[in-house]
């Protein structure tokens, strides 16, 4: 198996589900609300969402560099 098919695998299996996001999401407000006072405003979830697909976008482009050539 080539090293750019094993890797797509490795990430799909790492990948989370549309539902699993929104879980995890939920459970991190509930955390922030109930240990820290915390309460998770749309905006700043979605400055974050932001941020976390630049920097999964950057990380799969510093791959995608790092790769040797064929």
């Amino acid at each position: 198996m080539p090293h750019s098919e094993k890797l797509m695998q490795e990430i799909a299996a790492q990948t989370l589900t549309p539902e699993q996001i929104k879980e995890r999401a939920e459970r991190v407000r509930a955390l922030l609300s109930e240990r820290l006072g915390h309460n998770v405003s749309e905006e700043e979830s979605a400055e974050m969402r932001r941020r976390m697909r630049d920097a999964t976008a950057a990380y799969r482009a510093a791959l995608a560099d790092a790769e040797p050539s064929r």
